[in-house]
């Protein structure tokens, strides 16, 4: 029998597949997280894109969806610089991140070895990854990318990937809790970051959307085109102008409820 294998090869302008980061790679990611999650072993929610960091603004701003650390992601379609480098620095401080994702088309030895020299250098609470994007095909076929992680924080595996002791997770009061509270009342029209579609606020905390009734985060995937959304901060309360996690903290603390 014979086998018909072909040739795996290599696409080196990523620009070919998405032109300009902005407009063009960073929606893709955003839309695509889960495989930037899969190849760094991170369950990554994202929380906004092109996240306004001063005068500045981060690709991605995410949070590690098992522990709540804050995530900046920054993308680079070339190959290493000072310039992105820096930024990387700003933007893990304004936003008090406590990971750092370079996503870039090749590390240069020099940023190779300072994002070493950072994650030997700085406190277990901060940490970053460097990351080279790949394109490869085959033949005519699909082309298909891949991440591959060049750095990262020290003892990556015993550290910051696993939990260093069992954390009870506090959970935040649910949309049915506000429905009960009056903050939000069945009927309320409900928007969303990133998409013109209103829905309707139904009893049990679920929407009335064009396809049938579906959970929040089942209609904010489906609305943004994202596997994986924060649904209290992209879901926005559109008689008040405000998300469901601002009225839901403003209540907590006028009435003291804790977390």
């Amino acid at each position: 029998m014979k086998n018909n294998l072909g040739f795996l090869e290599e696409i080196d302008d990523l620009r070919t597949v998405w032109p300009k980061e902005a407009s063009d790679f960073t929606p893709w990611l955003a839309a695509n997280i889960d495989r930037l999650s899969k190849a760094v072993g991170i369950d990554i929610d994202i929380e906004e894109t092109e996240s306004a960091v001063g005068d500045f603004s981060v690709d991605i701003f995410a949070v590690d969806a098992d522990t709540g650390r804050k995530i900046v992601i920054e993308n680079q379609l070339e190959a290493t610089d000072h310039d992105h480098l820096g930024k990387l620095i700003t933007y893990a401080s304004g936003k008090s991140a406590g990971l750092v994702i370079w996503i870039v088309k090749k590390a240069r030895e020099e940023h190779r070895a300072a994002i070493e020299w950072l994650n030997s250098h700085t406190t277990e609470d901060i940490g970053f990854i460097l990351c080279e994007l790949k394109l490869y095909h085959i033949g005519d076929s699909d082309v298909a990318p891949a991440f591959v992680v060049i750095e990262q924080p020290n003892d990556w595996a015993k550290g910051m990937k696993q939990p260093k002791a069992v954390v009870q997770k506090k959970k935040l009061p649910r949309i049915t809790d506000m429905l009960s509270w009056g903050v939000v009342k069945v009927g309320d029209i409900i928007t969303s970051k990133y998409s013109d579609e209103e829905v309707t606020l139904l009893e049990n905390g679920h929407v009335s959307t064009e396809n049938g009734e579906l959970s929040l985060l089942e209609w904010l995937k489906n609305a943004t085109g994202w596997p994986s959304v924060h649904t209290y901060k992209f879901a926005i309360h559109k008689k008040t102008g405000k998300t469901l996690s601002e009225l839901r903290k403003e209540y907590m603390q006028e009435h003291s409820v804790e977390e």
